[in-house]
């Protein structure tokens, strides 16, 4: 009987190992720009096409490398950064499994040059798919310059797994800007298809954090210390005002290294409590420094997973340690200012914890905590204004609503045959309908995800979305990775209503919005939905738009607490009922509970077991 286990070629066992090591593009960033810093670079440019796929170039001046280990870099399991598996509780260095760098040279065409500075020549060596074509001397600054060309091109699945060019551009540049956070008396260059997008000088934490974070300014940033024999914490954190719905403004360093940590991020969060809308994210920088013999980040070949000694203390330090960097920016205000020398009495009224107070001239609706859906006499004259601006202005004696706007017009009637009959809201959230003679209760809040979602898909398909111009342009800053995203994606923003253009920089100027949208939030509606964008799925055309449409109509749909007056509740539910697919929301959540005779039935039943 013949054997059949074979120990595998090393291109192929390279290329096995380069699915951990190099996921994307911005992968293979990260590890070349952290060999740079183990080299000493005081100066550090990097050169991107196409997302990264097409070309990746980075040049240091370093301390850069003799011929011999110009050659070794390459080979797998050969580094300078440990000798010994103890040497892994005592690091010092960014680099040391040794695999990176062959894990590049696996899937893509490499050309390294490279001096030391006492050497009268450089080296120069050309990997193609782990194999070497040439090596050999040549004329070069001190330093190291890699160049990798065409990455994955010896793995067509792998690229096709890629996302769009501007996707990839954005991990990019967020890789580019946490390394360059935690180095920041280091100068870097950041260049797109030849055009300069960011030249950071050498500066401080705080410097540097502001020359990359956009719309901090001075005061914005709150200094973070604390000493303690188990850690020493220190960073910046943002201030409360400055939280977004949007992920991205995280940072943590354990001993210099960029980490990710959900229980960290969570002792934050916590810290923060009360003090932020909920769904919303504080900004921060955070440098955690422990004994190397206390941390292990030999978990995962990025590196970016590490696992703490004592991970419950240093929860508990970090969470106070923010919790007191931001008490001592809070000052009480002044009451007499603000017309509050009654604050006794105020604070001895009932207070409603789920009571919305939202100006009526947002477009949203405020709660009326005295509205009773049984009372017949109540006056619903003023909440028909508000919902006009959600649905349309309501005809009451005609019994459907019109939705008007500068291209379109939208007639909101019932399909003929399936309508409610009556309607009352329950705990605000849900609308009880009786449809076709059976009880139905509605989500508010996903039912209108729902309309809006299919409404959006209409404009993407007609492109000729409703647009609202706006008196006086507004101006938006956007990230440098979302700045990207917005390129790609501002031709079908269009279609649906969005009217915008870049304004130079990183602003972009608003010039219209579709009429769900608030004019006083479309900075955090925009910055959503590119991140929306920036994380879809695949590159199929369909599933984009649909993801472009369920970001849109996830910030424009209506709080799930608004009162809605009877005859608005009707046309809300029979607009549902409109619908392709009233059942589910876009995510796929159930719109709708029918309550027919036979769970009545099967429920007083069982109640009398």
């Amino acid at each position: 009987m013949i054997d059949v286990i074979k120990l595998l070629p090393d291109n192929v066992a390279n290329q096995i190992a380069a699915g951990e090591v190099v996921q994307r593009p911005a992968s293979a960033v990260k590890e070349m720009l952290e060999n740079c810093l183990d080299a000493k670079a005081t100066k550090i440019k990097l050169f991107i096409k196409n997302g990264g796929s097409s070309l990746i170039k980075i040049q240091d001046n370093g301390i850069g490398m003799s011929e011999t280990d110009a050659r070794m870099c390459w080979e797998r399991h050969a580094t300078s950064k440990i000798s010994q598996a103890q040497d892994l509780y005592s690091l010092n260095t960014y680099g040391f499994r040794g695999e990176a760098l062959a894990s590049i040279a696996a899937v893509s065409m490499v050309e390294m040059v490279t001096r030391r500075k006492d050497d009268d020549a450089g080296t120069k060596i050309i990997i193609h798919g782990s194999e070497i074509k040439t090596q050999e001397l040549c004329a070069a600054p001190v330093g190291t310059s890699i160049t990798v060309k065409n990455l994955f091109f010896n793995i067509p699945a792998r690229r096709n797994f890629l996302k769009s060019i501007a996707v990839e551009t954005k991990h990019i540049i967020e890789e580019f800007q946490r390394q360059a956070i935690v180095n920041p008396s280091i100068e870097y260059e950041l260049y797109n298809n030849d055009n300069e997008v960011q030249k950071l000088r050498a500066s401080d934490t705080e410097g540097r954090l502001k020359d990359i974070l956009i719309g901090f300014k001075e005061g914005d940033l709150i200094q973070l210390e604390e000493n303690t024999e188990i850690i020493q914490i220190g960073g910046l954190v943002g201030i409360p005002s400055k939280a977004k719905r949007t992920r991205g403004n995280q940072f943590f360093y354990a001993n210099g290294r960029y980490i990710k940590s959900a229980y960290f991020h969570h002792a934050v969060m916590a810290a923060f409590e009360g003090l932020i809308d909920t769904g919303s994210f504080p900004t921060y920088c955070i440098f955690l420094n422990v004994d190397p013999a206390k941390i292990d980040v030999n978990i995962h070949p990025t590196k970016t997973d590490v696992k703490f000694e004592d991970e419950k203390h240093v929860y508990t330090i970090l969470k106070s340690a923010v919790r007191k960097a931001i008490g001592s920016f809070v000052v009480q205000p002044d009451m007499s200012l603000g017309g509050l020398d009654g604050l006794d009495d105020l604070l001895s009224k009932p207070t409603y914890k789920n009571e919305i107070q939202l100006d009526k001239s947002a477009g949203v609706p405020a709660s009326n905590k005295s509205y009773n859906p049984f009372e017949s006499g109540y006056d619903s004259s003023k909440r028909h204004q508000d919902w006009a601006k959600v649905l349309g202005p309501i005809d009451v004696n005609a019994g459907n609503t019109e939705m008007e706007s500068s291209s379109k017009k939208e007639e909101l009637v019932p399909k003929e045959g399936i309508e409610a009959q009556f309607c009352f809201q329950l705990k605000n959230g849900y609308i009880v309908a009786s449809i076709n003679g059976e009880l139905h209760v509605v989500n508010t809040h996903r039912s209108h995800k729902r309309i809006l979602f299919e409404k959006y898909m209409e404009f993407i398909e007609l492109g000729d979305g409703p647009s609202q111009t706006l008196l006086f342009p507004k101006s938006v800053e956007l990230s440098k990775g979302l700045l990207s995203v917005f390129e790609e994606s501002k031709d079908i923003l269009k279609k649906i209503g969005f009217d915008l253009s870049h304004f130079g920089g990183n602003a972009i100027l608003v010039n219209g919005l579709p009429p769900d949208i608030k004019n006083n939030n479309e900075q955090e509606v925009i910055e959503n939905m590119l991140d929306d964008i920036a994380n879809a799925k695949g590159n199929v055309t369909e599933s984009y738009h649909e993801f472009v449409a369920t970001s849109l109509a996830n910030n424009a749909s209506v709080n799930a607490n608004v009162i809605m007056e009877k005859e608005v509740q009707l046309v809300f539910v029979n607009q549902l009922l409109k619908c392709k697919n009233p059942n589910f929301s876009p995510e796929g959540l159930p719109t709708v509970v029918r309550i027919d005779d036979e769970m009545l039935f099967d429920m007083f039943r069982k109640g009398n077991v």
